[in-house]
């Protein structure tokens, strides 16, 4: 049975979509536009709700990149959304994270204890409300803020969850191929 992904061709190219396409490599600082923003590129209107979700939320605020790139590993890993995090080893391994690290975050959803325990922290509350929106409370903000997590900060840590569900979940719907270049990354991060 064929998939949504590979029932749709590659999108019809027009400026707008080409200048979406380098913002897109630009935000993420990939070398080719993702297999992810390829096939939306096939409905530009609904692309154009996706992008600044990246950009805004992934690409900017107060919260390093890395520690994104982590919450997005575990929370795709807990979705089962093996296209994001496949995407996402490749973009947090080359911002320093170790392999053991992201190793634990895809089979645990998790740092392991001897990791930074703020970032712990913070991936662990991604998590939780992975799970349950709803289950936020003061307590975890208070947590969060005793490990020195600003409420911007915490909030950004809330829009890394929900955008690594909402991606997770256009991902997994439409059956993303993942790119040859994310595979050739991660065959040289087994390799070492």
């Amino acid at each position: 049975m064929k998939t949504i992904s590979t029932i749709l061709e590659d999108p019809i190219t027009t400026p707008e979509l080409e200048n979406t396409f380098e913002t897109i490599k630009q935000e993420l600082g990939a070398p080719f536009v993702p297999n992810f923003f390829q096939v939306w590129g096939n409905a530009p209107h609904a692309l154009q709700g996706i992008v600044p979700a990246m950009k805004h939320i992934l690409g900017s605020g107060m919260l390093e990149r890395r520690l994104k790139e982590m919450i997005m590993i575990a929370v795709s890993s807990f979705k089962h959304c093996n296209y994001c995090e496949a995407a996402h080893q490749v973009f947090c391994s080359s911002m320093g994270a170790l392999p053991e690290q992201i190793e634990h975050l895809m089979n645990r959803h998790t740092l392991r204890e001897s990791d930074d325990p703020k970032e712990k922290a913070a991936i662990d509350f991604a998590i939780k409300l992975a799970k349950d929106p709803n289950s936020s409370n003061q307590e975890d903000f208070s947590k969060l803020e005793s490990l020195g997590y600003s409420k911007p900060e915490i909030l950004e840590i809330i829009g890394m969850s929900g955008m690594a569900v909402f991606y997770s979940h256009l991902a997994s719907a439409t059956k993303i191929k993942i790119d040859p270049g994310f595979k050739e990354a991660l065959s040289k991060q087994t390799v070492k």
